[in-house]
């Protein structure tokens, strides 16, 4: 003989089973729900954010062309023969640098060796001090030549 409890705790606990199901299938669907609303917002920070360093970027790389074209404009503007004569000036004061620099030095090394010269009326004389050279005569390859001996001091 059966009675009537288990089947009133048999739908008992179907009812409960059916309420825990509708409330985890609610939760279930809220969590989706707030997963779909987070990532749609992380998805949208994510764009907004590329779409910025694009367009930082594609202004930054634009100001950059512009300012090498404007260079290159002023540069194109410049008359070829000023940038001759520029050029043709820094070659005369490098030359003219050059034989001042060896004017000088060459000066200093004969006076060094105890030798002086001397330009007048056209002629370049070349004299000796007598404390520290001494005029003689050498032979080279068999060749009498006139020689200067200088006395190291």
């Amino acid at each position: 003989m059966t009675t009537g409890k288990p089947n009133r705790l048999a739908e008992k606990l179907n009812a409960d089973l059916e309420t825990v199901r509708s409330d985890h299938a609610a939760l279930m669907a809220s969590q989706l729900e707030s997963f779909r609303s987070d990532f749609s917002s992380i998805a949208t920070s994510a764009l907004h954010t590329i779409e910025t360093d694009i367009r930082f970027f594609l202004s930054d790389s634009r100001s950059e062309l512009e300012r090498r074209s404007e260079t290159i404009r002023r540069w194109l503007t410049i008359s070829p023969w000023v940038i001759v004569g520029m050029v043709s000036a820094w070659i005369a004061m490098v030359l003219i640098a050059s034989w001042l620099w060896t004017g000088l030095i060459s000066r200093s090394e004969m006076a060094r060796l105890g030798l002086t010269r001397i330009e007048q009326a056209g002629q370049t004389w070349v004299t000796l001090d007598p404390n520290r050279t001494e005029l003689k005569t050498c032979t080279m390859a068999q060749t009498p030549i006139i020689c200067i001996e200088i006395k190291e001091p």
